[in-house]
């Protein structure tokens, strides 16, 4: 399972429950869509998204384990190209790129509960009868009249479009204030260092770990 699978889903169950109707899209046609309809297929496709967030961080930990195993057993078979900084380009490197690869995943799964948790607090402000219908279809996939579900979003369309635009700002800025505090000020033009004294440096920590064992 992954976004895609997801996706994919979407597509099936949205076709499903339009078969037969005057809002059915052939894959050949060249039926006009309008703004409005174009508008509601976009936020039912991004409830979706995030109501089926759950399925999908779930499956994420529950495999979590024999991903991180994966690693482990990945990084034993790649070579050794340097003998001289064989630590260094061996081990070190290759235990920062498990470390970072394990806090990308669980940072991931963070974000995808988050997308669920929307999905939950979009669904709050609906009437009861709005939410039972949201999640019967986003969360459960089961079957339901397009017409119903059309007029559901439409009648709560200015909230749901709110919520996911006052998101997109946050990540926006969030993702701004990433790239400014990367470039941060001017850099500084440091010197190479003495490639003697380094080797020196690295023969003596070598010593030091041979001398441990």
């Amino acid at each position: 399972m992954n976004q895609t699978t997801i996706s994919e889903a979407f597509g099936e169950q949205l076709a499903l429950i339009t078969a037969d109707t005057p809002y059915a899209i052939e894959s050949d046609s060249d039926t006009f869509v309008s703004e409005l309809e174009h508008k509601v297929r976009k936020f039912m496709y991004s409830l979706w998204m995030d109501a089926q967030a759950n399925k999908l961080a779930n499956y994420l930990e529950k495999r979590q384990t024999a991903h991180f195993a994966q690693l482990y057993e990945f990084s034993y078979g790649i070579p050794v190209y340097d003998n001289e900084d064989r630590f260094s380009n061996r081990t070190d490197a290759l235990a920062l790129m498990i470390i970072d690869e394990k806090a990308s995943y669980k940072k991931r799964i963070e974000r995808i509960r988050l997308q669920y948790k929307r999905f939950n607090e979009i669904c709050e402000q609906l009437s009861v009868e709005d939410r039972e219908l949201f999640i019967r279809y986003f969360e459960w996939s089961q079957k339901v009249d397009y017409e119903t579900l059309r007029n559901t979003v439409i009648r709560n369309l200015t909230m749901i479009s709110e919520r996911y635009l006052h998101d997109e700002q946050m990540a926006e800025e969030q993702t701004k204030e990433i790239s400014e505090s990367i470039k941060g000020p001017a850099q500084q033009i440091v010197p190479k260092p003495d490639m003697a004294k380094r080797s020196r440096r690295q023969n003596k920590m070598r010593s030091l770990f041979t001398q441990g064992r």
